[in-house]
């Protein structure tokens, strides 16, 4: 690790402790001579050139409107990122504040709507053309590569024990997908709550801004249900919290842009299609074995992971669905017919 931070102007690293694995990212935390900074081993496939110009274009914007965000710290060299052992390194400042794994009442998940709500209206005029080929919610792309995984022979052994899933997946998900018209800004594609910073009670940051690209607000909307109004791991089988999702509503509905017509047509059902896309996500990966990180302790391999987490999604998207008149309703309730303003 050493090797690695000598190359930023730092200084001495007195202390450097792991704070999370996650799905994607290593991180660490480094205290040293210039201050406290966040250190990511960046996945393969989220390390870019695109992807790290666009983080740069983000947290300069945020910077320049004020708001809290990590902010790059180039090596030595003035490179955005170290190449250590085949692995690229990220260094950037630390936000104070901390995270959760969970969202535990529905204030929590009010607040973090409404933060998310503040970081659409200031990347809402940000003067950039978004460069990244690897959008998160490229809906319609994940169920054809789901598709088209499922349809190789040499998949045929592990689809045999996901097969109905995926047929499930494909189904209910290409029902649900977003008309290409509605309205497309700047959104955080990744709002898991662990991806919300908090001081306290109050959420005040949004951080892991990799993912930014432009499309409709409903995908980053739908990530959240998905992610807060639900408890446990992503592998377990939990049920829908209809009381976070109106806090979501009620957050956003009082910080955010204004909802048009259009998008609160799909607001109802934008969680559980990202719910949806996550399952074909985990699936695919459950065929092809390349992607997502898996718990060693718990699982014998990577496929048997993302076997579990396919079908706790699935089992998700059904509970939200058994409750969509009570969703439709509170839609209606906080974004009426006149913008939700």
């Amino acid at each position: 690790m050493q090797d690695i931070l000598s190359r930023f102007p730092i200084g001495a690293a007195r202390d450097v402790r792991r704070a999370s694995s996650g799905l994607m990212h290593g991180t660490w935390l480094v205290d040293a001579d210039a201050g406290r900074f966040v250190l990511q081993r960046l996945h393969h496939k989220l390390a870019t050139p695109e992807i790290l110009g666009d983080y740069v274009a983000v947290t300069e914007h945020l910077a320049r409107k004020g708001v809290p965000a990590p902010q790059l710290v180039r090596t030595l060299e003035g490179a955005l990122v170290a190449a250590y052992e085949d692995r690229l390194w990220r260094l950037a400042t630390f936000v104070p504040g901390e995270t959760r794994d969970l969202v535990e009442s529905p204030n929590q998940a009010e607040e973090g709507a409404r933060v998310l709500a503040a970081f659409h209206r200031a990347m809402a005029d940000i003067d950039y053309t978004f460069r990244s080929q690897h959008p998160l919610h490229d809906t319609e792309g994940h169920l054809r590569r789901l598709r088209e995984a499922a349809a190789r022979p040499e998949h045929a052994e592990h689809l045999a024990g996901i097969r109905d899933e995926v047929a499930e997946v494909d189904a209910q998900l290409s029902a649900l997908m977003l008309p290409p018209d509605l309205p497309r800004r700047v959104v955080h594609g990744d709002p898991k709550i662990s991806n919300v910073l908090f001081d306290g009670d109050r959420a005040v940051a949004m951080l892991d801004l990799d993912t930014c690209t432009r499309h409709s607000v409903l995908v980053d909307l739908g990530d959240a249900v998905r992610s807060w109004c639900r408890d446990g791991g992503e592998d377990e089988r939990q049920r829908f919290h209809l009381d976070r999702f109106e806090a979501i509503l009620r957050g956003y509905a009082a910080a955010g842009p204004p909802i048009d017509a259009a998008e609160r047509a799909h607001l109802g059902r934008a969680g559980r299609m990202i719910t949806l896309e996550l399952a074909s996500r985990f699936l695919r990966d459950a065929l092809e074995d390349e992607y997502f990180a898996w718990d060693a302790a718990r699982y014998p391999d990577r496929r048997t992971h993302n076997r579990a987490r396919g079908r706790a999604m699935l089992y998700l998207a059904q509970d939200m669905a058994s409750q969509q008149a009570e969703v439709d309703a509170l839609v209606r309730a906080h974004f009426g017919d006149s913008g939700g303003r």
